[in-house]
């Protein structure tokens, strides 16, 4: 791995990505090769991370009515509430992932145990990662209106519009993570920087990660309507029902 740096939903610690699905009708999470359990309910929303500095990801869930964070055999916590968009990541740098939620109405980027900045409006998307490598998470928004992209700190460019579905991920194998926009309509694939390709269509969900364990990001989509991961010259796999969720991040 590059950097020490770890891929997402790596669920068993092999260092690669791991294809799995959340079935919120049931609770079931299905990682292929992996495991099969059931955490959470139709209510929650997913959201695995490695919040023990394992190196492994660890089965999460949200509660947004009572602002629960459920991390499976780690803790419940209380955090946030109903109107908070979840953003959980590393943002203090220690290895391990933070509870943390932005709530849009007023700007507020609440880290847990870490700190409480404002940043950005109602009408901007949290799209926090390690844009400079440096090993800890920056607090970053994306605005669809005019393609804006705030990096606190550092940065701001212009970058996609209206209808694309934005998203960062490092496919280039340096420690840094690129901004990147996916198009459905056209399968365009925009990474800043790096490369545009087209791959994947309207009716599909980008899925970017290291399903290799090379050191970078593939090019990826699942489409629900057959269970499909199309993975980037790597493989095809069927895996997963309509109404499951990826959860590799």
């Amino acid at each position: 791995m590059i950097s020490g740096r770890r891929p997402f939903g790596d669920y068993n610690g092999d260092g690669t990505t791991d294809v799995a699905v959340f079935r919120a009708t049931s609770g079931l999470w299905a990682v292929r090769g992996v495991t099969r359990v059931y955490f959470g309910s139709e209510s929650d929303a997913p959201v695995p991370r490695d919040y023990d500095g394992d190196g492994t990801t660890d089965i999460a869930i949200y509660r947004s009515a009572s602002g629960l964070w459920a991390l499976r055999q780690i803790s419940r916590v209380y955090f946030g509430g109903s109107a908070d968009q979840v953003v959980p990541e590393d943002y203090d740098g220690d290895g391990s992932c933070d509870i943390a939620v932005f709530r849009g109405s007023n700007g507020l980027w609440a880290v847990r145990n870490v700190t409480k900045v404002y940043f950005g409006s109602a009408t901007d998307f949290p799209l926090p990662a390690d844009y400079r490598g440096e090993g800890t998470v920056d607090i970053a928004l994306y605005r669809s209106a005019s393609g804006l992209w705030a990096m606190r700190g550092f940065t701001r460019f212009y970058f996609g519009g209206p209808g694309d579905q934005v998203l960062s991920a490092c496919f280039d194998g340096d420690s840094a993570f690129d901004p990147a926009i996916f198009r459905s309509a056209s399968g365009l694939w925009a990474v800043r920087g790096v490369t545009r390709i087209y791959f994947g269509g309207s009716s599909d969900l980008p899925v970017p990660g290291d399903f290799d364990g090379a050191g970078q990001d593939e090019f990826a989509v699942f489409r629900s309507s057959s269970g499909l991961w199309a993975l980037r010259q790597l493989s095809r796999i069927y895996f997963g029902d309509p109404d499951d969720l990826p959860v590799i991040k």
